[in-house]
């Protein structure tokens, strides 16, 4: 195994060992979910993350890349979309990510339900999310879930790891927010 990605299972590794020991607060189902912010968030660090995760959704709407270069991990970063995987921001943002962009035409990119937990300077969120968008081909409407983690650097927070899924939006599924 190389270095880098023995860094990055000993770093997924011990976030899954934070996940599993930290406490979860106590929440009825509808606290929160109008708002899209969960009991949990409300601590001003998970607010901080919340926040850091909307702003990478707003910058990728704008197609905003050099905002994005500031929000996520850079050469540590790992991002999952269904069952594709990307190691770092440059991988991420030349292979991946900026020609989905040159493709979207009326793009719209909106996370909804944020819940965000905190331990030290590494937090964990899950969210959902919607995105439609019109391709030459074919137009996009769409709604997902998605796991991030964080890391807090300076007084702010980069995006280490990002676990996207999505399936074609269904009747009974909400509007987008």
């Amino acid at each position: 195994m190389n270095s880098f990605a023995h860094q990055g299972v000993v770093f997924l590794s011990f976030v899954a060992t934070l996940v599993a020991a930290a406490p979860v607060a106590a929440q009825t189902p509808s606290e929160g979910r109008a708002a899209g912010v969960s009991a949990a968030a409300q601590s001003p660090d998970a607010r901080r993350v919340a926040e850091t995760i909307r702003a990478v959704f707003a910058a990728a709407e704008r197609m905003d890349l050099g905002a994005l270069d500031t929000l996520y991990a850079g050469d540590s970063l790992t991002v999952f979309e269904s069952a594709g995987i990307n190691r770092g921001w440059r991988d991420y943002r030349d292979h991946h990510l900026a020609p989905e962009l040159r493709a979207f035409k009326n793009f719209r990119y909106r996370p909804f339900e944020v819940e965000a937990r905190v331990s030290g300077d590494l937090a964990w969120a899950v969210f959902r999310y919607a995105l439609s968008a019109d391709m030459a081909e074919r137009k996009v409407d769409a709604v997902g879930r998605g796991t991030m983690i964080l890391e807090r650097r300076g007084s702010g927070w980069v995006v280490r790891h990002s676990h996207t899924a999505s399936r074609a939006r269904r009747p009974g599924d909400p509007p987008m927010p």
